[in-house]
């Protein structure tokens, strides 16, 4: 879905209430934006800065290689 914010003559923005509830924004919340050039138009993209990088990215490489119960079996086969 797509949004139009309409900047103020103090270069402030309002996000709409829809995206602050999705995204759990709150008075002080912080976003990350970052600007991508591709073609003629350039797009920028917020994104909450997640209060904890821990736990933000706890658990993205899980799945990655497998099961490692199966790995850790096979290796351990190859020890006797």
């Amino acid at each position: 879905m797509t949004y139009t914010l309409t900047l103020s003559s103090q270069g402030q923005v309002v996000i709409p209430s829809e995206v602050r509830k999705k995204l759990r924004l709150k008075p002080g919340s912080r976003l990350v934006m970052s600007l991508k050039i591709k073609g003629v138009s350039p797009k920028a993209i917020l994104e909450p800065e997640p209060e904890s990088w821990v736990a933000h990215i706890t658990g993205l490489g899980k799945g990655i290689w497998g099961k490692g119960e199966e790995y850790i079996e096979k290796e351990r086969k190859g020890w006797k």
